[in-house]
């Protein structure tokens, strides 16, 4: 891969495409496909009972503060907010290995694609942004990568919340219920501080869903769509740690839940910092359809450090970014039936 430009020096970058998948499971019975369907609704469901749950709580207590019923609404309000995100990370391994969560890559008939191993990111004592996309209503794909890394005796396993946490906007860090449900990923705050400051440890890997929840309202049947050519935060953030970036396509998040795209919609979501819309999957519900699901992780772009980066530096080493994406969704598009015909557009 090459990037050409008059004013900046030619930038190469070594490409490999894999011809077979890097982690994969035999297809499941219609049982194990089941329990895997019901596993991965919670995630879905829970996005959408909580904030449900939360509001009629509050009304409820409002509206009829001595009826011991509305009170009895705010009781897992109460224990959510009480337990603390740590305690629920240390159960994430437990979780992610249960036999009922093993089966939710079997129904998405779930593939992953590593140009740069687990195993590598775990050996290195560099930090890695891990650039994923598409956001999606829920990423079910990432859902997948994190039960088949906890599973692998090459994953990361019991130290994914730690070594490779998920940032996340603040509210859905503090959201009663829902961030119980989430804080098994092992969560941290998108803000740039909190970034800057893991990123100043050795080993301060984290993904960060660099589109955000706007993506889920443009893609279509035709067309994945990533917001990507005004984010360069990122790209700013790893040059000035010295940290490298890792770009990983997320094949299928787009089209497990289906959502109605509509313009006040995208802006109120982007001020809440979570979605706001209705979404439905199967049976008409919140609940995932059965598509493929296909994870591709490319190689890191090999950033230099430099501690007070130009807005050429910035300008260039994002460009290679969305380069590198876009190389990596043509070169494993054909991999999931669903994208064979798509092409990606970068607003």
């Amino acid at each position: 891969l090459r990037l050409d430009n008059t004013n900046l020096p030619t930038i190469t970058i070594a490409t490999m495409v894999l011809d077979k998948p890097t982690r994969s499971l035999p297809p499941g019975s219609n049982f194990e496909c089941t329990v895997g369907f019901l596993a991965a609704s919670v995630f879905s469901v829970a996005y959408v009972a909580a904030p449900i749950h939360v509001f009629c709580a509050l009304g409820c207590t409002m509206r009829y503060p001595t009826w011991w019923g509305a009170w009895m609404m705010n009781i897992p309000i109460l224990v959510s907010l009480m337990v603390p995100c740590r305690m629920v990370e240390r159960l994430a391994n437990p979780i992610f290995t249960s036999w009922p969560m093993q089966q939710i890559p079997k129904y998405f008939h779930y593939e992953e694609y590593h140009e740069t191993t687990d195993s590598e990111f775990r050996s290195s004592s560099k930090s890695f942004i891990v650039g994923a996309h598409p956001h999606g209503v829920f990423s079910f794909c990432g859902v997948c990568a994190a039960v088949m890394t906890h599973g692998a005796p090459d994953g990361f396993g019991a130290a994914l919340a730690e070594e490779a946490p998920t940032a996340a906007a603040s509210v859905v860090k503090i959201f009663p219920i829902l961030k119980d449900v989430l804080a098994v990923f092992g969560l941290i705050d998108a803000s740039s501080s909190t970034l800057s400051k893991r990123l100043s440890k050795p080993r301060g890997t984290f993904v960060l869903y660099i589109g955000g929840m706007i993506e889920l309202f443009y893609s279509s049947p035709k067309e994945e769509v990533v917001f990507l050519k005004e984010r360069k935060g990122f790209i700013k953030l790893a040059l000035r740690s010295g940290a490298d970036v890792v770009p990983v396509y997320m094949f299928g998040n787009t089209t497990v839940l289906s959502v109605l795209a509509w313009g006040p919609l995208a802006s109120l979501s982007r001020s809440l910092g979570m979605s706001v819309t209705f979404f439905w999957g199967r049976f008409g519900l919140p609940m995932p359809n059965p598509v493929h699901l296909t994870y591709v992780r490319g190689r890191p772009l090999g950033m230099p450090h430099i501690a007070n980066p130009s807005a050429e530096d910035i300008e260039k080493w994002h460009a290679v970014y969305c380069q590198k994406l876009t190389e990596l969704f043509d070169n494993y598009k054909g991999r999931n039936p669903d994208y064979k015909h798509k092409k990606l557009i970068i607003k």
